[in-house]
C-alpha cells in the first residue's frame, strides 16, 4: 500500500517521454506531476536522451495535428525544460531488454540520484525499480504527493 509523504522533502523524479506527452497534449493526471514540479513539490530530471525522444514524438504527424496551430513544438519543448532540472546521464545501463531504448529512464534517474521513475510503459513498469528508485504509474505517484 502507499502511503503519502512529507511535503518536507523535495521528490526527485524521472518522466517516461509518454507522461510528458500526455501532460502537454492532454493534461489530466501527468500535468498534475508538472504542477507539483511548478509548486516545488517534486523535481523533474531530464536527461539529452530523453529530451531528444520528447521532440522526436512530439513530431509525429499525428500527435502535431491535435497541438497545431495553437501551439508549436518549440513551445512544448521549452515547458519541457522549464520545469526540470538537467542532467548528464553518463552511465549505459543494460535492464530492460526487451526495449534498450527504455534504458536511458534508468540512466537518468541513476545520475540525478531520483526517487522515483513516472511511467505508463509497460516495459518500464516491469523493472519496478532500480537501485534506490522506484518505477510507479502516474496514479500511484500522485498518490505519494
Amino acid at each position: 500500500m502507499l502511503t503519502p509523504l512529507s511535503k518536507k522533502r523535495e521528490l526527485k523524479v524521472v518522466l517516461d517521454t509518454n507522461v510528458w506527452v500526455s501532460a502537454l497534449l492532454w493534461g489530466g493526471k501527468p500535468a498534475a506531476i508538472i504542477q507539483a514540479a511548478e509548486e516545488g513539490i517534486v523535481v523533474i530530471f531530464i536527461s539529452e536522451g530523453i529530451v531528444a525522444e520528447i521532440g522526436k514524438v512530439l513530431a509525429y504527424p499525428k500527435l502535431e495535428k491535435i497541438y497545431r496551430p495553437e501551439r508549436r513544438r518549440e513551445d512544448l519543448m521549452e515547458q519541457v525544460l522549464k520545469n526540470s532540472k538537467f542532467v548528464r546521464a553518463l552511465a549505459k545501463v543494460q535492464v530492460i531488454q526487451e526495449h534498450p531504448a527504455d534504458n536511458k529512464f534508468l540512466d537518468c534517474a541513476l545520475a540525478a540520484n531520483a526517487d522515483y521513475i513516472v511511467s505508463g510503459d509497460k516495459h518500464v513498469l516491469k523493472v519496478v525499480s532500480y537501485k534506490k528508485t522506484k518505477i510507479l504509474t502516474v496514479s500511484d505517484f500522485l498518490k505519494l504527493i
